[in-house]
């Protein structure tokens, strides 16, 4: 007897797991919780359940939510990376650098340069002002992944704000090659040579950029080319 209401319990369970998954997948995020919430009433100790219902709040913005669901899944598998990395997300969305950064530095414990958890930590960093941690994450994360655009991208904006305006172009020069959708590069450098009384770079980077309709240099361009 007992067996058998065992495995209608079990059962009942992987209907239900399908249904979560199937809202999850669809965005219905709230359907999903809810879902996610009858799991866990018949499997409690099963932190998947937790864990899913943690993404449907983060999905939903329910921030502070996702985290107790987090700190349960990690409270019953104290060794799942991905609720680090989403409690340390949903820190960082409510603007608590320091857990965000505690989440992010035990991750790279476990995964020493993975560029991801160098890539959020950095984030949080700046956000903190810590700007030369944030540097040394994001110099790290480019050893290990030197074909992120985007990674390079990220350390160009940081350089900036640490007023080294050269090496922020190196970095958009590589944005340049990495990423050459991203036409608003050009603007970008135009106005970091203006910076530095390159007047002549900067010219030749607003032409390319209102080339590739970027209107946005229009105002450069008259106010410091059209005399040249």
């Amino acid at each position: 007897m007992a067996l058998s209401i065992f495995h209608c319990h079990a059962q009942q369970g992987s209907e239900i797991l399908i249904q979560a998954n199937k809202a999850s997948l669809e965005r219905d995020y709230k359907k999903a919780f809810n879902l996610y919430t009858d799991y866990i009433q018949i499997n409690p100790s099963d932190f998947r359940g937790y864990f899913n219902r943690g993404t449907s709040a983060y999905n939903a913005k329910n921030y502070a939510s996702a985290i107790q669901d987090f700190t349960k899944t990690l409270q019953l598998n104290p060794i799942f990376m991905e609720a680090y990395y989403f409690r340390g997300q949903s820190f960082y969305h409510l603007k608590k650098y320091r857990n965000a950064i505690s989440d992010y530095s035990y991750g790279l414990l476990k995964k020493p340069n993975n560029s991801s958890f160098l890539k959020l930590r950095a984030d949080a960093y700046a956000e903190r002002g810590q700007k030369d941690s944030a540097l040394i994450d994001l110099n790290n994360a480019i050893e290990t992944d030197k074909l992120s655009g985007d990674l390079y991208k990220r350390r160009a904006e940081l350089k900036v704000k640490l007023n080294d305006i050269e090496g922020s172009l190196k970095d958009y020069n590589a944005v340049e090659k990495l990423i050459p959708s991203y036409k608003m590069v050009h603007y970008i450098k135009g106005k970091l040579y203006i910076q530095i009384k390159e007047i002549d770079f900067a010219c030749e980077e607003f032409e390319r950029a209102l080339k590739h309709k970027i209107v946005v240099a229009d105002q450069l361009n008259e106010e410091y080319c059209t005399s040249l």
